[in-house]
């Protein structure tokens, strides 16, 4: 054991805490679990509500919000070098 790796040596200080909390007081590992899974649940919500705000700005501006979605992609080609056409449309002229 020449060389120990310091994150592992955290891990292992941790861990041994913990267990001394847990040991010494069960109310504490409950706590710690309850307040862990509370947090994670609020990272959840903000996440979907996020996401939610997100639909309703590119409903509200009506754009899409995959960008590179096939089927909403218009094909544009180059009749001239003056003109382009999009697939569906008349000429554009430049």
């Amino acid at each position: 054991m020449e060389y120990f790796n310091p994150v592992l040596l955290l891990i292992l200080m941790a861990e041994v805490c913990l267990g001394i909390c847990a040991w010494h007081s069960p109310r504490f590992l409950r706590r710690l679990a309850a307040h862990l899974l509370t947090r994670a649940d609020v990272v959840d919500l903000s996440r979907q509500e996020s996401e939610r705000r997100m639909k309703v700005w590119l409903d509200e501006f009506g754009l899409e919000s995959d960008p590179l979605n096939t089927k909403t992609q218009e094909r544009v080609q180059r009749v001239s070098p003056d003109e382009l056409k999009v697939s569906g449309s008349a000429s554009i002229g430049l």
